[in-house]
């Protein structure tokens, strides 16, 4: 599965060496024990106390929605379920849904982040997308 391809930057590296290797990195605080959200910045004064740890890469749907676009030999649209997962530790991660009915109710869906390559080449970087979570 082709997502889009993704390089990496001095600001993602650690993330993606961790995608490379199947895990999902969260950013955490030593001092406090909480994860920062992955959408903020740390204040420079704040990175000798961060640390990246593996979640445990279980999320429940919080939200979806359903992009349709051009793609492929046919006329018909490709539809791709994007989706924000409330992660068992406690954040919310925007991603990718696959293997998700599009037309169903996803609200708390129990997922499993799973890792794909984000285009053809060897140097586009490992993404985490999550899929409905078998048994534990």
């Amino acid at each position: 599965m082709v997502i889009s391809p993704v390089m990496r930057d001095s600001a993602t590296a650690t993330f993606f060496d961790g995608t490379r290797d199947r895990a999902l990195l969260l950013r955490r605080r030593r001092s406090a024990g909480d994860y920062l959200d992955p959408g903020i910045e740390p204040a420079p004064s704040e990175e000798a106390d961060l640390e990246y740890v593996p979640a445990s890469g279980r999320a429940r749907v919080v939200s979806w929605a359903t992009l349709y676009s051009q793609g492929g030999d046919t006329d018909e649209p490709v539809r791709t379920v994007l989706g924000i997962v409330e992660l068992d530790e406690g954040l919310w991660w925007w991603s990718q849904l696959v293997d998700v009915d599009p037309d169903a109710d996803l609200e708390g869906l129990p997922v499993q982040v799973d890792f794909v390559p984000s285009g053809p080449d060897p140097e586009d970087e490992v993404v985490p997308v999550f899929r409905p979570a078998g048994p534990e």
